[in-house]
């Protein structure tokens, strides 16, 4: 979708919308599709000077190509995948991996020692070699 028009009372608004975008045998769903930033302002006006419209469109869905019947297709949606809570758990999950891996390794490289104190013998002496 490259623009919206809205028509009123002789008047004519555009707005950018070429964010609203998706693959061909899909439909395009956003749960809000707006001009304000706190709604994630996919709605841009053309102008330069700022707007006095200001539009929402909730459970917004379009679909130009393929369409069968009076039914849209699978929709390809304007939310991400990996939400902020998400990357959090990945990159803490990660990072503990990490530490874990770290104090395995450090675990499995520990060597005993190659010779034993006989409590029954004489004490065993080792020199300091410098």
């Amino acid at each position: 979708m490259e623009h919206l028009e809205i028509h009123s009372n002789g008047s004519v608004v555009y707005f950018n919308a070429s964010q609203i975008t998706g693959p061909s045998i899909y439909s395009f769903h956003c749960q809000y599709v707006s001009t304000f930033n706190n709604k994630g302002s996919l709605l841009v006006p053309s102008s330069s000077q700022p707007s006095l419209w200001h539009i929402t469109l909730q459970d917004f869905q379009i679909q130009a190509f393929n369409v069968i019947g009076e039914q849209f297709s699978y929709a390809s949606d304007c939310a991400g995948f990996f939400s902020p809570g998400i990357w959090m758990g990945l990159l803490t999950s990660l990072f503990m991996l990490f530490i874990f891996t770290y104090g395995l390794h450090m675990i499995l490289s520990l060597k005993t020692m190659d010779r034993f104190d006989d409590h029954k013998g004489p004490t065993i002496t080792l020199t300091q070699i410098v």
